[in-house]
Parts: structure tokens; sequence; C-alpha cells
């Protein structure tokens, strides 16, 4: 064995002896930012009724299976988002008319954890 482990397993022994209980540290929470991916973890959402806003960005991918369109936007005060690359769900008439490298204006509607493009334009 090495010494390290040797030195871990005698000091749980101790403790657990002593009739105190060993727990792990506290871990710090991560960065509250959201990923520039998607993730949308670290975002406020509507935790009842719903946020609306409108933005501005690039469609990269447009999936009718999955009915969702990815826009890389700018921020979006009305839903209190800073820019990032995200999949919203849409409508199958918003994904016809959605192409990817369009630039386009769109308004979005958040109803818990779920982002929905309600209306889409080119510019």
């Amino acid at each position: 064995m090495k010494p390290i482990l040797i030195l871990s397993a005698g000091l749980a022994l101790a403790l657990a002896a002593c009739g105190q209980k060993t727990e792990p540290a506290p871990v710090e929470p991560a960065a509250a930012a959201p990923a520039a991916t998607g993730d949308m973890s670290g975002m406020p959402m509507a935790a009842s009724g719903e946020m609306s806003g409108s933005g501005t960005g690039a469609i990269t991918a447009v999936d009718p299976a999955a009915g969702t369109v990815t826009i890389d936007h700018g921020p979006i005060p009305g839903v209190n988002w800073p820019a990032m690359t995200m999949a919203f769900t849409a409508s199958p008439t918003i994904l016809q008319s959605a192409k990817v490298g369009d630039q386009v204006q769109f308004d979005v509607t958040v109803k818990g954890s779920v982002a929905e493009v309600t209306d889409i334009h080119p510019e």
C-alpha cells in the first residue's frame, strides 16, 4: 500500500473509533453563466407563468424530427439572457421557414425550462 492510502485509512478508522462522522467537504456550486452550447442550467427561468422577449441571431441548425431550431443569438433582455447558442422548440411552420445561415429576428416565450420560438423573420 502507498503511504497516503495508509494514512487516509488510519485517519478514517481513528475518526470512526471516536464516534465522529466523516463528511466530504462542501462543493462550491458552478458559476451561474451558461455554456455557449445551449446548457441553460444556470439561466433564470420563469418559476411560474411565463416570460417573453425578442432577439436577433443566426440559425445554426434546424431539426424537424426534434422540433427544434438552434440560434446563435445576442442578449435577450426580456428573459434576462446573455448572448449564447441554444436550441429552441418551434412549431412545424416556423421550422419549415428556418434556414441554416439565415440572420433572423425572433420572439421567444419561456415557460419553466422550455424556450419556444413563437415568431421568426429574416433580417
